[in-house]
């Protein structure tokens, strides 16, 4: 507190969560309260380190507290983006900012750009999403599926209408018929709103018992009502309609990890070692249980029967891809055909012209 008063410029540059910094300093000059420093070694059982390990365990079990900085004189400006407060540098903001995008345009290719935006991925747990999608000790249809999910590669009647046009002349839903049927409405789908309130309560249980096991039981009591009521894992009434710019349950299941979710875990646990252990054996499991299991497997069965009683069989299926494919060799073979005859005509009569055009100053010359 002492070096931040003498130099509050540099001290905010370095803070993490200074608004509460300035909060509880402003509180202790109005109260006339007298602040002391004391640094310890964690766990030495020194008397100021018990007192911080038990504020640490009464706070677990009271709401969170969030400053007004509207009252406190001593702030003028404060740093904000996308309307949210920045709590931290922001040459470390920027630079998660930046490592988000470097992720969505290398290592995804663009792929989900149409539903990650940039302020939404600042709140994803990259490493933790890498991971979870490719388990080595999981099943290897498993990994698939993740991996397909994860980059908006599953073959839904949106991406079989666009590669075979001929074949497949409806893009929409089966059980809906309202809306054409991409990846995301396949887990938003109004018909599967029962099967995605059952994969989050799962995904709830699982993180909560997998933490209880490892960490303090008293610490982890209202752990399932602090994720029930995450922003992040929030399943919207109408579930089709999603936030551009806030994390939904929605996109966990597609694969993204929160970091909210990540940090939740990981103040239970104290160690990134015990964090990262629960992230990846749990989520994921309830999720490809539920997600594929119950609402993708019952959505291909579905969409077997309306191929079938479409006439859209496999070898009908070949047949019409084998006639297209040769239909468009013959033209591009035809179109190149004349494309040559045209060059060569063109340019066969510019060698006559420039041969008379060399006879004619021949001529001259000659007289």
């Amino acid at each position: 507190m002492t070096n931040a008063s003498a130099n509050p410029r540099k001290a905010h540059r370095k803070l993490k969560n200074w608004t509460i910094v300035k909060a509880i300093e402003e509180i202790a000059n109005v109260q006339n309260l007298t602040l002391r420093l004391e640094k310890v070694k964690a766990h030495s059982e020194v008397i100021h380190n018990e007192m911080a390990d038990k504020l640490a365990r009464e706070g677990c079990f009271k709401p969170v507290c969030f400053p007004n900085l509207r009252s406190l004189a001593s702030v003028n400006a404060v740093s904000c983006w996308n309307a949210e407060t920045i709590e931290e540098p922001l040459r470390h903001f920027t630079k998660k900012l930046s490592t988000a995008k470097h992720s969505i345009k290398w290592r995804l290719l663009n792929r989900n750009i149409s539903t990650i935006s940039a302020f939404k991925s600042k709140q994803i747990q990259w490493e933790s999403s890498w991971r979870t999608t490719m388990l080595f000790y999981i099943d290897r249809n498993q990994r698939a599926f993740n991996v397909k999910l994860f980059n908006n590669e599953l073959l839904t009647l949106e991406k079989l209408k666009d590669r075979f046009s001929k074949i497949y002349e409806n893009d929409s839903c089966i059980r809906y018929n309202l809306e054409k049927e991409d990846q995301i409405h396949v887990l938003t789908c109004p018909k599967n709103l029962i099967d995605i309130h059952s994969c989050r309560n799962k995904l709830i249980n699982m993180l909560v018992s997998k933490t209880t096991t490892v960490a303090c039981g008293d610490t982890c009591k209202n752990m399932c009502k602090i994720l029930e009521t995450l922003k992040e894992l929030h399943i919207s009434r109408d579930v089709s309609m999603r936030d551009t710019d806030h994390l939904s349950f929605i996109d966990v299941m597609l694969g993204l990890i929160p970091i909210t979710v990540y940090d939740i875990v990981l103040q239970k646990v104290v160690t990134h070692e015990l964090a990262d252990q629960i992230i990846d054996d749990r989520p994921r499991t309830p999720l490809y249980n539920s997600g594929c299991t119950h609402i993708w497997k019952d959505r291909c069965t579905l969409v077997k029967k309306w191929e079938t009683e479409n006439g859209i069989s496999n070898n009908k299926w070949k047949k019409k891809v084998r006639n297209e494919t040769l239909d468009t060799t013959v033209t591009s073979q035809t179109n190149n055909i004349d494309n040559n005859s045209a060059f060569n005509s063109t340019t066969q009569d510019l060698y006559i012209i420039m041969l008379s055009k060399t006879a004619v100053i021949g001529l001259g010359c000659i007289k």
